[in-house]
């Protein structure tokens, strides 16, 4: 079985799932409905509005990284119809984490806000030339 939450699949750092608890999908739902100060359902109901599908596509993100759901899971637990769309999401996120630096931020805010939930450290897998070695480090809080 592969390593489910690689975010950046071509990229040299991939994501690891915390080792001391996992987050269920409605804790991770709810830190980014707070975060982006949404009212509850709306991350799981149909807006298409900006406000809403932009942090849905985050919680998409933070689900695929602090859980081992599917893309077709992740899709039924944000009320959505299509794995596809949870694929478009991811894919949005991470181009978007590399060309504006206010999103990574907002990515890396989340990711410390739901690792501090959990109760542990995230982990970094750091690959190497052609992805051939990897090596794991503890990643900085800040």
């Amino acid at each position: 079985m592969s390593d489910p939450l690689i975010i950046e699949k071509s990229g040299s750092q991939q994501e690891m799932p915390s080792p001391k608890r996992k987050l269920c999908v409605s804790e991770i739902i709810e830190v980014v409905r707070v975060y982006y100060q949404l009212r509850k359902g709306e991350l799981t109901g149909p807006s298409r509005e900006r406000r809403v599908s932009w942090p849905r596509q985050m919680a998409m993100a933070m689900i695929r990284n602090r859980t081992l759901l599917s893309t077709t899971d992740i899709a039924g637990a944000l009320g959505l119809q299509h794995h596809t769309t949870v694929m478009y999401g991811l894919k949005q996120v991470q181009a978007r984490c590399r060309a504006i630096p206010e999103i990574k931020a907002d990515y890396d805010e989340l990711r410390r806000q739901l690792a501090e939930r959990a109760g542990s450290a995230d982990f970094i897998r750091h690959e190497h030339a052609h992805g051939r070695s990897f090596s794991t480090v503890r990643a900085g809080r800040g």
